[in-house]
């Protein structure tokens, strides 16, 4: 069961790896749903509830910035009710100081997927995925752990294909 648990997961680093390459908003909240999707799953088989929580709230979420960022909608107050919604699943599902790293990660999440500026989304993500690798440390996620190695990896790619070149060639 440990290993199944474990391969579900690696679904979810393919999702993830995949998302921070895209170049459109949409792109990547797609298979950034599908990543936290997935790892809701693996966390309840693994009983860590506080990301599944997060995580399923955060598919919500996803889905919500998708449709208001296609529609030029502003997505302030989405972002004002998901940061306390993410407070609220993260009381409820306490699980020890470890939470608050998730906490805080999808509060932070939540600020940069509202942000059409995919600049901005991989510079955040980056701080989240950070929380998270200490967080899957935490709970045995082993999945978890290479999924944040990879997605750190993935977004540093990305900046750097994405941001920093497009942006060193336009000066010239």
């Amino acid at each position: 069961m440990d290993i199944i648990i474990q391969l579900i997961g690696g679904l979810g680093i393919i999702a993830s790896i995949i998302s921070f390459q895209c170049k459109k908003h949409n792109s990547i909240l797609l298979f950034r749903t599908l990543n936290e999707f997935i790892f809701a799953i693996q966390y309840f088989l693994l009983g860590a509830y506080t990301g599944m929580a997060m995580n399923l709230v955060g598919c919500v979420r996803n889905i919500i910035f998708t449709k208001q960022i296609l529609q030029n909608k502003k997505t302030t107050i989405t972002t004002i009710i998901f940061g306390f919604m993410f407070l609220l699943f993260g009381i409820f599902t306490w699980q020890g100081m470890k939470s608050i790293l998730i906490i805080v990660a999808k509060v932070l999440s939540t600020i940069a997927y509202g942000n059409k500026n995919t600049t901005v989304v991989r510079g955040i993500i980056f701080v989240t995925c950070s929380s998270w690798l200490i967080y899957n440390y935490c709970v045995f996620s082993i999945a978890g752990v290479l999924c944040e190695a990879f997605t750190l990896i993935s977004l540093i790619i990305g900046v750097i294909r994405l941001d920093v070149i497009p942006h060193l060639t336009k000066n010239k």
